[in-house]
């Protein structure tokens, strides 16, 4: 555990993947707190700079794939959070998401031990948690087994977070790792399949919803938790940040009540969706197109979703918000900020 009140003046933090939407909400809670704030981005981003201007001391581009650009970045760093990633509903594992997930987060551990850095807090997924039935109740577990999981995510993620443990285990580094469940929010500027669903609900260009249920978290829990977790956590443990468990016809309804909308009324049953998504996936990887829907996005609505954060609760007291508040938050931030910000970019060019 780390000594002393680490959010304070003249101690260093620094926010890998700081232009996601955790990223950008843990800058903003960093900030908030009285830390100093280092953002680092994989490129220069445009739309994310404004708000990395008003959350980071510092901005700085470096790759994590690229360990030559980490030493620079974390220099003098005190605390690290490794939040850089590629999330994918893809049912292979590709050449970039391996790149990213697995060897930038080994890059990520040597340069922090080659920096001198306090306390690494990684941030996992509950996507890495095997299950045997629809409701046991999910909980931490000392070792990740990517072959006890599905999806490239999942597999990716459960081999970078064996790295961290290792490192913590063998090589001396402090690191706890953060394991957040389906997350949603405000800060999004890059869409996910989910924020995608919440515009279209409240753009009215989604005439069906489906079947199923999943554990939303509000981006603003998670990243208090990651905060939180740099001073509280013990060394080589994880820590579930799951929120409420939540059917897809609820959200919906909840973004069309954000939005004043009615929510569609036609529902599909995830079977239904489950035979088609094997030929939509394929039909996206030839086209080259983004995936919308998989086999493996679908699978998860229907498996166990029973996340206790109970461990993280009682360590510091973490409650999650009601996740209507959460999807208001996200409609609001999509009307208010974010296609405001892209008709500006869009109209200047």
């Amino acid at each position: 555990m780390s000594d002393g009140n680490i959010h304070q003046d003249g101690i260093l933090h620094v926010v890998t993947g700081a232009a996601g939407r955790t990223g950008l909400a843990l800058c903003a809670e960093l900030k908030s707190r009285g830390c100093v704030v280092r953002a680092l981005a994989h490129r220069q981003n445009d739309v994310a700079l404004p708000f990395l201007r008003q959350y980071a001391d510092e901005i700085v581009v470096a790759d994590i794939r690229k360990p030559e650009e980490l030493a620079g970045a974390f220099s003098g760093a005190a605390y690290v959070y490794h939040l850089a990633g590629i999330v994918s509903i893809a049912s292979n594992i590709d050449r970039d998401l391996y790149a990213v997930n697995v060897v930038g987060t080994e890059n990520v551990i040597n340069a922090c031990l080659d920096c001198g850095v306090k306390r690494l807090v990684y941030t996992g997924t509950v996507h890495t948690l095997p299950f045997h039935d629809k409701t046991s109740a999910l909980k931490e577990i000392p070792r990740f087994d990517p072959d006890a999981v599905h999806g490239a995510y999942a597999v990716t993620k459960a081999q970078a977070s064996n790295l961290v443990l290792d490192a913590a285990r063998d090589r001396g580094l402090d690191a706890v790792i953060g394991m957040p469940s389906g997350i949603v929010g405000g800060f999004e500027l890059k869409r996910s399949n989910f924020g995608q669903m919440v515009v279209d609900v409240a753009e009215r260009r989604l005439p069906v919803c489906l079947n199923g249920r999943y554990d939303f978290v509000d981006v603003r829990d998670v990243a208090k938790a990651l905060a939180d977790l740099a001073e509280k956590g013990v060394k080589g443990e994880s820590y579930i940040l799951s929120g409420h468990v939540v059917s897809v016809e609820d959200l919906v309804a909840m973004a069309a009540q954000a939005a004043g909308v009615r929510p569609p009324k036609i529902r599909l049953p995830l079977p239904l969706v489950a035979f088609f998504s094997y030929f939509a996936e394929w039909h996206a990887v030839l086209m080259k197109r983004t995936l919308m829907f998989t086999p493996y996005a679908i699978k998860v609505l229907g498996d166990n979703c029973n996340f206790s954060h109970e461990k993280i609760s009682a360590l510091t007291g973490y409650s999650p918000r009601p996740i209507a508040e959460a999807i208001a938050e996200q409609v609001d931030f999509y009307f208010k900020v974010y296609k405001p910000l892209f008709y500006k970019s869009y109209t200047s060019l």
